[in-house]
């Protein structure tokens, strides 16, 4: 009988279970998107870096990676992301947030943390959950080297509520 599963699911393209929407032989979602993947961020040809939600670590109570948005959803105050970035050239970056938010839960504040410096900010209106609107949050001053990045919720809120759906967040 375990040969003929075997044999089964190898013959068309491994198990799969439609509430999970992932193939176990392909680990992509049906849709065709990336899961997300923690990595080391690093400069692009244009000189940039792309803290996306693909490539940040999630940490927190109830924060979601949504793939077919290529964004994180948070849903408590207490959730955060991490990444880990190999700034080249110490200076001041200039932080756009590529983001969504419902407009009954704009206002609240964000924090994007380093070790030697921060940024907080105000979310605004983007219409709603799936508008995605670009923020120019400021500037942060990070030194050369390898550096954790976090951004997080500035504001409590109650359980339930939201901050932001986070897409990306660019260093110019």
């Amino acid at each position: 009988m375990l040969h003929a599963i075997l044999l089964f699911t190898g013959l068309f393209g491994g198990l799969h279970a439609h509430f999970f929407e992932y193939s176990l032989h392909s680990n992509k979602p049906k849709n065709g998107f990336q899961a997300n993947r923690p990595i080391r961020i690093q400069q692009n040809a244009q000189g940039t870096y792309h803290l996306s939600a693909a490539k940040g670590k999630a940490i927190g109570p109830d924060i979601k990676f949504m793939p077919e948005y290529q964004a994180f959803g948070w849903f408590t105050s207490k959730d955060r992301v991490e990444w880990e970035v190999e700034i080249q050239k110490a200076g001041d970056y200039q932080v756009d947030i590529i983001y969504s938010v419902d407009n009954a839960e704009a206002g609240k504040e964000f924090i994007l943390t380093s070790s030697t410096s921060q940024l907080v900010g105000k979310v605004l209106p983007s219409g709603n959950g799936e508008t995605y609107r670009t923020l120019k949050a400021g500037k942060i001053h990070l030194p050369a080297g390898i550096q954790k990045l976090v951004f997080k919720s500035k504001t409590q809120f109650k359980a339930g509520g939201a901050i932001l759906d986070l897409r990306d967040i660019v260093l110019k």
